[in-house]
């Protein structure tokens, strides 16, 4: 009985602490097909080098974010020579130019995430579009970004 005492604890503490039998096997964590393919990639370097091609700094849109986080969940952003110069909403936590946005799929690019789903504007390359799942089994980790209202502005 008292063996039985002392091995159940310790059982029950390997079993907590236990990680999946999966786990250390070599499975893969779930990475976007259109990341594993390279697609992604290809399509983020086209749409930023299209972008940088049109040489667009001054400009004014509407930022959405989607997540489980807190507000604001849009704002209207003034930018001018590459830098902001007029949030409508602070604190924001989401980008504040079209440069901003390219580093954050450029990251979840390199991050190999779960799922991202991004659209590009057709004539100036921006992304209008957004959405980064993270971990496929996570729950609240989704954030998701859209620009509206995109205008560029004179000088």
């Amino acid at each position: 009985m008292k063996k039985a005492l002392i091995l159940f604890p310790a059982l029950l503490v390997s079993l907590i602490f236990s990680s999946p039998a999966s786990a250390g096997t070599g499975e893969m964590e779930q990475v976007d097909p259109d990341i594993t393919s390279g697609k992604a990639a290809r399509e983020f370097k086209q749409a930023r080098e299209k972008w940088l091609g049109w040489g667009v700094s001054n400009y004014r849109m509407r930022v959405h974010r989607s997540c489980y986080c807190v507000t604001p969940f849009e704002v209207d952003v003034t930018v001018r020579k590459g830098k902001p110069v007029k949030v409508s909403d602070r604190p924001w936590y989401g980008p504040f130019t079209v440069p901003g946005m390219f580093r954050i799929i450029g990251q979840a690019i390199k991050r190999k995430v779960a799922i991202l789903d991004v659209s590009y504007d057709g004539r100036l390359g921006f992304p209008k579009r957004a959405w980064i799942d993270y971990i496929a089994m996570a729950a609240d980790d989704e954030t998701g970004y859209r620009i509206t209202r995109f205008k560029t502005l004179k000088p």
